[in-house]
């Protein structure tokens, strides 16, 4: 009994257990399981965030709280302004929102936590997972087995490479954190202080690989723009992060630099994309004509893709309907516009708004169309839910713990061989990528888990260089952590 309590209190072996399943729950067939056992996850969640609250104080503890405090207040208003429509589906999008802001990024609450061993874990779950199941996905690509079943779309999707995924998009994305993990696997600090061994180089070769060639036959723009924004900050903290005092001159030829290779990198990434769709898409046809003189010569049956595979966009719009919905957007934030709908009332607020309702909206049929429905831009699903009050709210959270990041990753110069860097750039990216897809907050995924994993990661390492956050300070005669501010 002791052991399960003490398993219950373990709020790290939750997040790894959770974000874990969120990651099965985007992978074909064990799809329906996985979602089975986030139930009972998130209910661990839910009273591991209430303990931790009560026991140890995590709320007043959370470095900038005090505006994810409010920001949760306000969505539960919104919520309760709107009580006749879906309240239960936006409280438990209010619980989901908790458990993002004080169990993951609230890492740094914890005491005498090495928050790297669970990093180390997390990364090379990544990476081993990844390049296994990118490897599968390969095989059977090049094997030609493609069929649908119910709403799977097996290897591929209207054109694009999905692998063992459930859609294109979230293998462009774990494949780029998929490269991320490996990454920060070869930082030695990171392995020292995490106390764990090397991962092979064989492993991250591999997985750096595989996961590339997932990203590019995904035909995921948005992921790909998530790769490149990553290489483009990492490349800015390298020219700007060892240095503490620059001329002009050098700013200016620092800026320049990362421009132009910023520049070259585009071109090189989207060349390389185009020549691997294309040798797939050649290798395919032949592979696919000697299984077919096989079959034929042997009488057998057998499941061979049909049509010619290009890995591109059916959807020719640069947009991809994104227009759209942004515009969308725009018009249901002009109804609501001080406290917003709250996520569940999206798609039927959307049915009142719109003669054919939100956009994709019916995609995937009536019964299950509630629970795909998004702007594809986590800041518009952010104005659009929580209203301009919750949004600036959330803004003030983003720009506080922005600026104290910034300052102490470019002021510390000895940080080559830490995670920190990597994890910098990441966060910059997912910003940029957040424009594009179901990211930030109001959707319970492992596109949103992980940014918030990575963000509480990116919170231990302000607590080296700003200890002094503990510091009380004093707001209508009343004592609060300076921190929480």
């Amino acid at each position: 009994m002791k052991k399960l309590i003490s398993l219950f209190k373990d709020t790290s072996l939750f997040r790894r257990s959770y974000i874990i399943c969120l990651f099965f729950c985007s992978v074909s067939f064990i799809q329906i399981p996985a979602y089975v056992l986030l139930v009972f996850l998130f209910l661990w969640g839910v009273a591991l965030l209430t303990y931790n609250a009560i026991v140890y104080h995590t709320l007043l503890k959370t470095r900038f709280g005090i505006w994810l405090i409010l920001f949760i207040l306000v969505t539960f208003i919104t919520a309760v302004i709107h009580i006749k429509d879906n309240f239960f589906y936006n409280l438990i999008i209010n619980l989901h929102i908790a458990i993002c802001f004080f169990v993951f990024y609230s890492i740094h609450t914890e005491p005498r936590f090495n928050f790297r061993r669970e990093l180390y874990s997390t990364c090379r779950f990544i990476v081993y997972t990844t390049t296994v199941v990118g490897i599968i996905g390969i095989a059977c690509l090049m094997a030609g087995i493609s069929f649908e079943v119910l709403w799977i779309k097996f290897i591929v999707y209207e054109n694009r490479f999905t692998g063992l995924y459930t859609n294109p998009n979230i293998l462009g994305f774990v494949s780029v954190c998929g490269v991320f993990c490996a990454h920060m696997l070869t930082k030695a600090d990171f392995i020292r202080e995490s106390e764990k061994n090397r991962v092979s180089r064989i492993w991250i070769a591999t997985s750096l690989g595989v996961n590339g060639v997932g990203l590019f036959l995904c035909d995921s723009n948005s992921s790909l723009v998530l790769m490149i924004c990553y290489c483009v900050f990492f490349l800015g903290y390298k020219l700007f992060g060892n240095e503490r005092h620059f001329t002009f001159k050098q700013v200016a030829i620092k800026t320049l630099s990362i421009f132009l290779l910023g520049i070259f990198l585009v071109l090189s990434v989207f060349a390389v994309r185009y020549i691997t769709q294309s040798g797939f898409t050649n290798i395919l046809e032949k592979t696919n004509t000697v299984i077919e003189t096989v079959n034929e010569d042997e009488g057998e049956e057998m499941l061979v893709a049909t049509g010619r595979i290009t890995f591109t966009h059916e959807n020719k719009n640069i947009d991809s309907g994104r227009f759209v919905l942004w515009r969308q957007a725009a018009h249901m934030f002009k109804d609501f516009p001080l406290f917003g709908i709250g996520k569940g009332n999206i798609y039927d607020y959307g049915k009142m708004t719109f003669e054919n309702g939100i956009k994709f909206s019916n995609l995937y049929g009536e019964s299950l169309s509630e629970f795909v429905t998004d702007f594809h831009n986590g800041y518009a699903t952010l104005l659009v839910c929580s209203g301009i009050v919750g949004f600036i709210l959330f803004a003030i959270f983003g720009i506080r713990f922005s600026k104290h990041l910034i300052v102490n990753i470019f002021r510390d110069g000895s940080l080559s061989e830490s995670t920190l860097p990597c994890i910098f750039a990441f966060l910059c990216a997912y910003l940029v990528f957040a424009f594009f897809e179901k990211a930030l907050l109001f959707d319970v995924s492992f596109q949103v888990l992980f940014f918030w994993q990575m963000l509480g990661y990116a919170s231990c390492f302000l607590e080296k260089y700003e200890p002094d956050h503990l510091e009380s300070v004093y707001f209508f005669k009343q004592r609060f952590r300076k921190g929480l501010f």
